[in-house]
């Protein structure tokens, strides 16, 4: 049996019948039948790429804490009251032993 050329094997594959698809593959590739749109919004799912997600995410983030207000100032309040200044600062330096070897 001598190989064939392009065309006979073009003449050959055009007449043989491709096989159909099996049914659970169909339904994996979305040829089920769809159901209402509500039900979609409560089990659906968006597929969305993990920058275009942060992005989202820290434009959210923006969008709240502007929408929240300016933030207290809190330079004004007055200090806990646990706290007191120093009446008398008296100041003592003490030196090393090795430092007065020098």
């Amino acid at each position: 049996m001598e190989p064939l050329n392009d065309r006979e094997l073009d003449e050959l594959l055009k007449q043989w019948p491709a096989p159909l698809a099996p049914e659970t593959l169909a339904k994996r590739i979305g040829r089920r039948q769809r159901g209402p749109w509500w039900r979609w919004l409560l089990t659906g799912s968006i597929r969305v790429p993990v920058p275009l997600a942060l992005a989202l995410g820290g434009a959210l983030m923006l969008l709240f804490i502007g929408v929240r207000g300016p933030a207290k100032n809190f330079a004004r309040q007055s200090p806990p009251s646990v706290f007191q200044p120093v009446k008398r600062l008296e100041p003592r330096i003490i030196r090393s032993s090795y430092e007065a070897n020098h």
